[in-house]
């Protein structure tokens, strides 16, 4: 479980990363294919796209040994969290009480169904 657990966070890290820095490279941009082409050989873009294929490349790790109905709500519960950390650390977006307080109750939720499995 521990295994499962650290690359779970590894790839939900590199997930989440990647789709921040796609974000930053594509956002506010016109969504026609010069544009997005543009965007994604940017510097941002070029490191967003290598840090999914990282995601991409350590969720197959953990699919060749993990059980789906313990990866996949694991990693949804460590997706979120990840998400507000890096929102909180970047600043961008306001973290609510109720984000915070549901995010608890989907991690606590996910450690309920896993413990047994």
């Amino acid at each position: 479980m521990i295994k499962l657990l650290a690359l779970t966070t590894l790839q939900a890290i590199l997930g989440v990363g990647g789709i921040a820095m796609l974000t930053r490279a594509l956002h506010g941009k016109p969504m026609g294919l010069r544009e997005i082409t543009t965007a994604l050989f940017t510097v941002e873009g070029m490191i967003g796209a290598v840090i999914l294929f990282g995601s991409f490349i350590v969720m197959s790790v953990i699919l060749s040994f993990a059980k789906m109905s313990v990866y996949i709500p694991l990693n949804t519960a460590l997706t979120f969290l990840v998400t507000i950390i890096l929102t909180f650390v970047i600043g961008q977006e306001r973290v609510t009480l109720t984000t915070a307080l549901g995010m608890v109750l989907i991690v606590a939720g996910v450690a309920l169904v896993s413990a047994k499995s």
